[in-house]
């Protein structure tokens, strides 16, 4: 479906808005969750820092920045919530779930996400709550590399807004094999797996994500 040259227009528009006021980590912040990460790897050499792991990680590197004051309040275990972290900042409060990821060979980043069961494949109350939904995500795409010198562990921090996340119909979804799927108003593709107790997986286009700092781990 072609979509008018004015709507076009106003998805990317929304989409530059969301990246200026969704929450990102401030360059100490990033150097000092890579400081975590060697030290993780120190200790674990085997694979990746797993997402419940990077939460709390995420959590300390938001308190040691000291000037900017930020103040994270984390969800122990909130996994299938709104969010996994929230964090205030001169008086505005700001929803982040933490998720791992990767990036596929489509230049896609893939996150799972919810596990929608509880609506029993009602997909028009699935939607409702997935377009309900209102915390960004900051995702840790991860690459392990063995050669000559070594084991190797690299991260990308990537800053998902939710917008681009929220732009599904009900009636849009179409059984594909054992998942029903559906492409989004900017491109991001979504899949329903009822195998997986309906868990939602999305695919997002590289340039709907700002790209933090590349953690790498030697």
């Amino acid at each position: 479906e072609n979509k008018p040259k004015n709507q076009v227009k106003q998805v990317k528009k929304a989409s530059k808005e969301s990246f200026s006021r969704m929450y990102k980590l401030t360059p100490r912040m990033e150097q000092h969750l890579e400081s975590d990460l060697v030290r993780y790897h120190e200790l674990f050499n085997g694979g990746r820092c797993d997402a419940w792991q990077m939460e709390e990680l995420i959590v300390r590197a938001i308190k040691s920045d000291t000037i900017s004051q930020h103040q994270p309040f984390w969800k122990e275990g909130g996994h299938d919530t709104d969010s996994d972290i929230v964090v205030r900042t001169n008086g505005d409060s700001h929803e982040v779930q933490i998720k791992s990821g990767r990036i596929d060979k489509k230049e896609m980043l893939v996150l799972s996400g919810y596990r929608l069961g509880r609506f029993k494949g009602d997909l028009d109350a699935i939607t409702q709550y997935l377009k309900d939904d209102r915390a960004d995500i900051i995702a840790t795409p991860y690459e392990k590399t063995d050669d000559d010198t070594g084991r190797h562990h690299e991260y990308k921090l990537c800053y998902v807004p939710i917008e681009p996340l929220l732009g599904i119909k009900s009636d849009n979804w179409k059984e594909h094999g054992k998942q029903f799927i559906q492409t989004g108003s900017d491109g991001v593709e979504f899949s329903l797996r009822p195998s997986m107790s309906w868990q939602v997986w999305w695919k997002i286009p590289l340039p709907l994500i700002t790209f933090g700092k590349t953690m790498k781990v030697t």
